[in-house]
């Protein structure tokens, strides 16, 4: 930093500055500094410490040469900012990878020159290859002269390296009558000296260097360049003798002459020097290219080969493609002839039907039914005979398996509708595009819906699963009931578990285990099912519970011949079985929930006009305000944000139900609470570690 300024106060209008050999380690200190000289135009930097550049060097406007070698950067990232805000920059050094240097080379495209290597077709007349030394001080010429005389050794190694690899030869005559100038110079000072040279004997020694130096396959450059030079030093040694016989009478224009001498053999080592660099730039960038020449016609050969190869695997492609064509019209084919012969079937199944439809028609006609039933009953003919069923009815089994199928179908449906932002469809909605995904066609799609009705108004009496199904589709209960079913069914298995392993609590594990399958799928002792709904209800409910399940045993008793003048078994007692038993509790169950949301679905029904089971936003705010009048319109609209964030303007029927829940209960409370209250998870993790 010292010196910097030392620099600054003595010498402002200097255009070069060296830093090199001083431990800098970051130049953001002696920016400000730098910048105070304004002439500056070369900076050596080499040889410090230095990892990285100041992100703005733009204060140093002038700066055309600099210097960075033998520094401490580690990639072109702590470079190139700084680089690039030096506007004047054309000649830059530095040791990088050759990775790293190609980057700098195509970045900064204002260099004229790179390590001493021109980047341009054009001389640079600004500065030398090598080293500027037009700015270079005395001091500084002294510090580098080690460093030229290195660099010309090696260049001359390079050179040798490189002309062998030549493969144009000449012919080289090398002998006296090469220098038929040099011979006239050393001729004339030896008469003017009064002495007898030989001019054979005066040369040889420059000649055996030059033959030393080149060889038949040596290029023509360099051939010129190497006898310019020993022309040089035969001229150079003959003036020395001239101007030594002068200065023993004239030393003043001994010396003068010695200058002139001096002047001319400096020229000529420069272009000496100058041709040699010029010779081994051009021999590198000639091996580069080679060495990128071989690279191409590696990846020439490569892209044949692979050419080839694809050409090779097209020709197969293609060879599939037609035999795949013609097994696929060789299918179309059969496929058409099927389908000819499926709808020549089609329409004798249609005829049929039809003439079947006409004749029931005839029969309904004659019954005496009200006005409302024939009008249904017509309607629904008429639906039939536009597009009659050809689906076998379901067995109980089978539409279970349905029903199953549509939940998990709607459990994943709603959350795609979540994670995509759309709205959430119904239980209606959804069985039609669960069908449309299973079948397509409308026929078929038409087909099942109308099965699946039928079938669940056939068995919706016989099983509660079936039962509540049928309510969620006609938006009578919402669809988290049936996880309150799922619920309860798990809870009586877990009751009765817990029973018997109260009252065997000294059999082994496998015994019991087989207890309570033989429970299962058997029958209940009048204590086992007294308990678990002792358990599961309070007082009042169980009353209610316990007299439809003896209801249950008297129905299943005089079904299977078991009762005797309408009395019940007394040595077997009020065994039910499992099944009927938790068919009450779920029919139970189901009815306190639909005397629960009775009400609600009465206001819900008189605000949803088209009775789809979807409300607008303006539909809910009346449904709010019908439970709750005292809401707000603020209120309303900040719950509507909440239950609609994704501004869809619409609500199901059982979003509504959820949503609402706690204003359902508060409208409850002024009734009697009729739902059941099943055992929670803590109760059953109590009742477990007690037993």
């Amino acid at each position: 930093m010292e010196k910097v300024k030392e620099i600054v106060l003595k010498f402002p209008d200097t255009t070069e500055v060296s830093l090199e050999r001083t431990g800098i380690y970051s130049l953001e200190e002696l920016l400000n500094e730098l910048s105070k000289l304004r002439n500056l135009r070369v900076l050596r930097l080499a040889n410090n410490e230095l990892d990285h550049l100041p992100a703005d060097m733009s204060s140093l406007q002038k700066v055309e040469y600099l210097d960075l070698r033998n520094n401490n950067f580690k990639d072109l990232q702590s470079l190139m900012s700084g680089l690039f805000s030096l506007p004047s920059l054309k000649h830059l050094y530095i040791n990088l990878d050759e990775k790293d240097e190609d980057e700098i080379i195509i970045s900064l495209s204002n260099l004229l020159s790179f390590n001493g290597t021109p980047l341009t077709d054009l001389p640079d007349n600004d500065f030398p290859t090598i080293e500027p030394e037009i700015f270079l001080s005395p001091i500084n010429k002294l510090q580098n002269k080690h460093e030229k005389e290195q660099n010309t050794e090696e260049g001359q190694f390079a050179m040798k390296t490189q002309t062998k690899e030549k493969e144009d030869t000449i012919t080289v005559d090398l002998s006296l009558e090469s220098f038929p100038d040099a011979r006239k110079l050393y001729e004339a000072v030896c008469l003017y000296t009064s002495e007898n040279g030989d001019f054979e004997t005066f040369s040889e020694v420059v000649l055996k260097e030059l033959h030393q130096l080149i060889n038949p396959k040596t290029d023509k450059l360099k051939l010129q360049a190497e006898i310019l030079n020993a022309k040089k030093v035969l001229f150079d040694s003959s003036v020395d003798g001239f101007i030594s016989k002068i200065a023993e009478n004239d030393k003043k224009a001994a010396s003068v002459l010695m200058i002139v001498k001096n002047t001319y053999s400096d020229l000529c080592d420069q272009y000496y020097t100058l041709n040699k660099q010029v010779h081994v730039d051009t021999s590198a960038r000639v091996s580069i290219l080679r060495s990128e020449l071989e690279k191409v016609n590696k990846e020439l050969i490569t892209l044949r080969e692979s050419s080839e190869n694809l050409r090779v695997s097209y020709n197969e492609s293609e060879k599939v493609r037609k035999r795949i064509a013609i097994d696929a019209e060789t299918e179309r084919e059969k496929l058409t002839e099927e389908i000819g012969y499926l709808k020549t079937e089609i329409e004798k199944y249609k005829n049929r039907l039809q003439q079947f439809q006409l004749n029931r028609q005839r029969i309904v006609s004659q019954v005496n039914t009200s006005p409302r039933q024939f009008l249904q009953h017509s309607v629904r003919q008429k639906s039939e005979l536009k597009s009659p069923s050809k689906m076998k009815p379901l067995s109980l089994k089978q539409l279970k398996e349905i029903i199953d199928e549509i939940y998990s179908s709607k459990v994943k449906f709603d959350q795609k509708c979540r994670e995509s932002n759309l709205p959430r469809e119904t239980m209606e909605q959804h069985l039609y595009t669960f069908l449309n995904q299973k079948y397509g066609l409308k026929p078929l799609i038409y087909d099942w819906a109308t099965t699946i009705t039928h079938a669940l108004k056939k068995f919706a009496k016989e099983d509660n699963d079936v039962n509540t199904f049928g309510k969620i589709l006609r938006n009578e209960i919402d669809e988290e009931f049936r996880l309150v079913q799922k619920q309860l069914k798990q809870t009586v298995a877990e009751l009765l578990k817990a029973f018997l392993k109260g009252k065997f609590s000294r059999k082994l594990e496998s015994e019991i285990s087989g207890i309570i399958h033989q429970k299962l799928n058997g029958e209940l002792n009048e204590e086992e099912w007294v308990d678990i709904i002792k358990y599961m209800y309070n007082n009042e409910d169980s009353i209610a519970v316990i007299i439809k399940v003896n209801d249950v045993i008297r129905e299943n008793q005089l079904i299977s011949g078991k009762a005797k003048n309408s009395s019940f078994d007394a040595e077997k007692g009020n065994k039910v079985p499992y099944r009927l038993f938790v068919e009450v509790l779920l029919d139970f169950q189901l009815e306190a929930h639909e005397k629960f949301l009775s009400r609600y679905i009465k206001i819900f029904r008189e605000i949803d006009s088209n009775r789809d089971g979807i409300l607008t936003d303006q539909e809910f705010k009346q449904l709010v305000l019908r439970l709750e009048p005292s809401k707000s319109e603020e209120e309303i609209e900040n719950w509507w944000h909440l239950i609609d964030p994704n501004n869809h303007k619409q609500i199901t029927f059982t979003e509504s139900v959820t949503y609402l829940s706690a204003d359902l209960i508060k409208m409850m409370n002024k009734s009697r609470q009729s739902t059941s209250n099943l055992c929670s998870s803590e109760t059953l993790d109590g009742l477990n570690s007690s037993i």
